[in-house]
């Protein structure tokens, strides 16, 4: 059985990435910036032996995926991110809705 990592990212176009070829989003993460903004940090488990494998698709441009599916993963994750970041700035009593 293979070890699960988890793998840090604030590239969103990578994140959509791995989301694409079915790699789990475990959680995410906010965190300031040393410009006094909000950055948004994606979570994935990752399996051990394929993340050298899948970053060196990504970056290489090996790796290819549906257009669509990559697209409906970039637009939820900027969702999510505006949720995030809109949230932490502006406390209040609700959800941002995907």
């Amino acid at each position: 059985m293979s070890d699960i990592k988890l793998y840090r990212t604030s590239d969103i176009y990578f994140s959509a990435f791995l989301a694409s070829i079915d790699i789990p989003l475990k959680t995410t993460e906010t965190s300031n910036t040393p410009d006094g903004g909000k950055k948004v940090v994606f979570v994935f488990a990752v399996p051990d032996q394929d993340l050298a494998r899948v970053k060196a698709m990504y970056f290489g441009g090996s790796g290819t995926v549906k257009a669509r599916v990559f697209v409906d993963h970039l637009r939820s994750l900027k969702q999510m991110c505006y949720c995030l970041i809109v949230l932490s700035i502006i406390p209040i009593a609700g959800m941002c809705f995907v």
